[in-house]
């Protein structure tokens, strides 16, 4: 009998010499072998021991060897298992009701018993054949859907990083897409501080947060910095020991193995290292995975340092706003807080409208805080105004007034040259809509293009109604200045005329904020009233 069983066969037939006969020719070609007398007892063996070949006479007691085979076919438990059928009958028939019952093969008896165990090998090596080819179908398919969840992973993962504007964000995002990918239970995120000499942990899965906190591995030292000096991905799928030790987490964020720690890189700069290690399992990481570790890698470094610009093209904004804002103010010494009492009656606005009706999910947060940074430059254009139109210190004649009028204009187009469409700034178009709009009327009678309504930016709608209610409660040259409650109730009248009346009704809510600032940052100061 050969060392290795070749499989497990089943012979079913009521004549016991006939099964004496076959038994040491089954042994002999590598088989262990189970004996059955009749069709019940075939079906309960076969289902209990789950034979890889079945040979079963038709003419059997209790149950024949068709309605055996047929019930043996109907359970998926062992509808697989091919059976040879053997019969005395050689009817055409009778060979059809063996074939539709399920048999893969009908020997006729007598037989030649090297006839049958030729049936038998070739039987047994179409099964076997079958059953692997099965096997990798399986093992195809179960890969295939573990790279389609992959590739639906990272796919969530980058659109979901399209939509990320902070930095906080983008770095919960890349952790938890790696984790979620790979199932590893360590994680880390390193980025490189403002000196270049050292880097820091950001994030981290599977580490205490007080000791994460601390790790600071100098950027050419241990596994880490290997990674960042190299810019490459190491990939460590040996087992090693890991270590706990606080010890070696200030060395480096991970010490033990499998793991995988790849450099963020974005325009030939290493900005980062990613470590991955602890899989689930104890299994190692597969090169899908590591691929997929290097992507996320690859579109977190690009989203940081987008990030990052945007967030220095900001802070230039604000500097350039400060810087520039006063410009016109300083042309006029009768509007020396005009510029901070606009900015804070506009904050005042903002607020309310954010509280509730149409307007209350457009005004951020965000939204207010650029508003209030570029309320000062509504009337940045008017560095362009000739000076004895300016200052004149009466009413302006038509002509006069038509080159006033202009100033809109030149904001808009002096502002406009700090655009960089590559890197669009909300901030800036935000000051470009109000220099531009702010004296538009909400009825389309204003200038300088007399758009109306909702066609008009909502940020140039607010700066509208403070300025004005600004204008009206100041002294002027050409004019005196009138009291808060004639302001109020000027701009009540103007609802859907001058003003947006949603903006008209939050601002009779709190008018008498308005008053505040109005007295507080008056250019000829008053005491508050009591």
């Amino acid at each position: 009998m050969p060392d290795q069983l070749a499989g497990k066969l089943m012979v079913v037939d009521d004549d016991a010499e006939l099964r004496f006969i076959l038994r040491p020719h089954m042994h002999a070609a590598g088989f262990e072998v189970l004996e059955a007398t009749e069709g019940a007892e075939a079906v309960k063996m076969a289902t209990q021991h789950q034979p890889d070949l079945i040979i079963m006479d038709i003419g059997l007691p209790v149950m024949d060897g068709i309605t055996a085979a047929r019930v043996l076919k109907a359970d998926e438990k062992t509808q697989d298992i091919p059976i040879i059928m053997l019969t005395g009958r050689s009817s055409t028939e009778d060979v059809i009701r063996g074939l539709e019952a399920g048999a893969q093969e009908y020997v006729l008896k007598p037989f030649e018993v090297a006839e049958l165990m030729a049936r038998v090998q070739t039987v047994h090596r179409m099964s076997t054949a079958t059953k692997a080819l099965d096997r990798i179908n399986t093992e195809l398919e179960a890969q295939v859907d573990v790279k389609k969840k992959r590739l639906q992973q990272l796919y969530d993962f980058m659109r979901e990083l399209n939509r990320a504007s902070t930095r906080d964000r983008i770095l919960d995002l890349t952790i938890d897409s790696v984790r979620d990918m790979t199932g590893a239970r360590r994680l880390s995120l390193l980025l490189v501080n403002d000196t270049g000499q050292k880097l820091t942990c950001v994030r981290a899965v599977g580490i205490d947060p007080a000791l994460a906190e601390r790790i600071a591995i100098r950027s050419v030292e241990g596994i880490a910095g290997k990674v960042f000096q190299s810019g490459k991905t190491l990939a460590a799928k040996t087992y090693g020991t890991s270590s706990q030790s606080e010890q070696d987490y200030d060395r480096d964020a991970f010490v033990c193995t499998p793991l995988v720690s790849t450099s963020l890189e974005t325009q030939g700069n290493v900005i980062g290292v990613l470590n991955a290690t602890d899989k689930e399992n104890d299994t190692l990481f597969a090169d899908e995975e590591i691929e997929c570790i290097r992507s996320v890698a690859d579109a977190t470094a690009i989203a940081l340092d987008n990030v990052t610009r945007q967030r220095h093209m900001q802070q230039s904004v604000r500097i350039l706003l400060r810087t520039v804002g006063h410009l016109a103010e300083f042309r006029d010494e009768e509007t020396t807080h005009h510029l901070e009492r606009v900015s804070r009656l506009s904050r005042i606005l903002a607020t309310e409208l954010a509280k509730d009706g149409p307007y209350a999910s457009q005004v951020t947060g965000e939204f207010v805080d650029s508003l209030v940074q570029a309320a000062p430059m509504h009337d940045i254009g008017k560095v362009g105004v000739p000076d004895d139109i300016l200052t004149k210190p009466g009413k302006l004649s038509d002509e006069e007034f038509q080159i006033m009028k202009t100033h809109t204009d030149i904001g808009r187009r002096v502002l406009s040259q700090a655009l960089d469409p590559a890197y669009p700034v909300p901030l800036l178009q935000m000051c470009i809509d109000i220099s531009y709009c702010h004296h538009e009327r909400y009825d389309g009678r204003g200038y300088p293009r007399r758009i109306a309504g909702q066609e008009i930016p909502l940020a140039a709608r607010i700066i509208a109604l403070v300025d004005a209610y600004d204008a009206i409660t100041s002294q002027r040259r050409y004019k005196d200045a009138r009291s808060h409650g004639e302001a109020v109730e000027i701009v009540r009248d103007e609802a859907n005329a001058h003003f947006d009346a949603v903006l008209v009704d939050a601002f009779l809510r709190c008018h008498d904020r308005f008053n505040e600032v109005r007295v507080r940052y008056s250019e000829t100061p008053e005491p508050v009233p009591a």
